[in-house]
């Protein structure tokens, strides 16, 4: 059967700054964040493609969102797709992701299955699972789920509340600890089991749910709201429509710097199986290394040794779950693991890279350490074997922006494009730095 796939490509990307900031005022979408060598749409429909899904429908709020999606992606000749987007003038009317999609399939005409996921997480599923439950159980929506932990879910996932038979009774959306525990114990008696999460995919029946849409009920509340998880869900469980739960392999979300670091060394570490081959051919496939020829060649100016040269003697280490861009420059004493390093990275000598996420044309001085951290693109992380800089606990430097010798950034700190950071700048954990006024306040 013929089934397409919907990108859900809305939101500002607020918090994912500073990755999603590219200059004062202007955000990124989270579809064109770059993710390990690839922009995050690109993953998306790639991912899908080699599941059999040749159709796409992308759903997006905002002019911006819409224009850097299609200029990343074009209607998808270049991956041998076909991509249709979502009207301009239905911005206007658009309520939410549950509305935005249900005008579209309508003003499409899309009677197919639709695989409806949002374009800030990563996936690994089984799409043939997928629609075997589906079509199986008779069911209008087919959730994707995950189960985690308490303490990982409170505040932030949607909870669904699940007979024997995987069919959604009750659905929460984001609850509290508390409130989490309470609804546990009421419907299984056990409020210490692992709850299954809303992982943000759907497998919709198109033709039923069309049907819905014009419900005097489902009208009323589109006039307000009709997001996915708050109000369409809810609405279909408490009508007690066929609304089932299926896990999925493993989810990934990047709506935050700390989920993006995270979901990056969840790929690289192998969390997701089916993406892997995504990443290419690897130099080493049972230490997970990927090295392009490019590198493996390329010559620091140090050592005037090639980095392969550099392995054979140990002068360089690689530790397992590590991607390396095309003609990163790598000096001698350097150790990388769990860690993606774009294209035209320079690294200095006696660099240590934990964890963390480096863009294209950034440097590394020499002695920096950095342990899950991102660096942005051309960022230079200034420092000296006398002076060495540290970032470390999810500290995230924006595009270009310079960090002085010395400095110590631990615990949350985000970095705005273009700023300077002095070496003796005292910045507390969790603070954002936007502008030079917040540099100076530091200092």
């Amino acid at each position: 059967m013929d089934i397409v796939g919907v990108i859900l490509v809305g939101g500002r990307g607020e918090r994912a700054r500073p990755i999603t900031v590219k200059a004062r005022g202007y955000l990124r979408s989270k579809a064109a964040m770059s993710f390990c060598g690839k922009r995050l749409i690109v993953w998306l429909l790639e991912a899908m493609r080699w599941q059999g899904i040749r159709e796409f429908f992308v759903v997006a709020q905002g002019k911006e969102n819409r224009y850097q999606t299609k200029a990343l992606v074009g209607h998808g000749e270049d991956l041998g797709l076909n991509i249709r987007y979502s009207r301009v003038r239905h911005d206007r009317l658009n309520t939410g992701s549950g509305d935005a999609t249900l005008r579209s399939l309508e003003y499409w005409d899309i009677e197919s299955p639709a695989l409806i996921c949002p374009a800030d997480s990563l996936y690994d599923f089984s799409l043939g699972r997928l629609l075997a439950g589906h079509h199986q159980r008779g069911a209008l929506l087919t959730v994707a789920g995950m189960a985690r932990s308490l303490s990982e879910v409170a505040g932030k996932y949607g909870v669904m509340i699940r007979d024997d038979d995987g069919r959604v009774t009750r659905f929460i959306e984001k609850p509290g600890l508390n409130e989490l525990r309470r609804q546990l114990r009421a419907a299984t008696g056990d409020d210490a089991e692992a709850p299954m999460t809303n992982a943000g995919m759907y497998l919709m029946d198109s033709a039923a749910m069309r049907k819905y849409a014009h419900e005097p009920e489902l009208q009323r509340l589109r006039e307000r709201r009709l997001d996915f998880g708050m109000d369409l869900l809810p609405w279909a469980v408490d009508r007690g429509l066929a609304i089932y739960a299926e896990p999925v392999v493993h989810t990934g979300d990047l709506g935050t710097v700390v989920d993006y670091i995270e979901t990056t060394v969840e790929l690289l570490r192998g969390a997701f199986p089916t993406l892997s081959g995504l990443l290419g051919t690897p130099y080493d496939a049972e230490r997970r290394i990927w090295i392009p020829p490019e590198t493996l060649r390329f010559r620091d100016e140090a050592s005037g040794k090639s980095l392969e040269e550099k392995l054979e003697e140990g002068l360089v280490t690689l530790g397992d779950n590590v991607r390396l861009g095309r003609y990163v420059e790598i000096g001698p004493g350097v150790s990388i693991q769990d860690s993606n390093v774009d294209d035209g990275v320079d690294i200095g000598p006696g660099v240590t890279i934990g964890g963390s996420a480096v863009r294209d044309g950034a440097i590394i001085g020499p002695g920096a350490r950095l342990s899950r951290s991102y660096v942005g693109s051309m960022a230079e992380i200034d420092s000296t074997e006398a002076h060495p800089t540290l970032l470390e606990e999810y500290v995230a430097v924006g595009d270009e922006a310079l960090v002085r010798p010395g400095a110590l950034l631990r615990d949350r700190i985000s970095i705005y494009p273009r700023l300077k950071i002095p070496a003796t700048a005292a910045i507390p954990p969790g603070t954002e730095i936007r502008d030079a006024d917040d540099v100076l306040r530091w200092l």
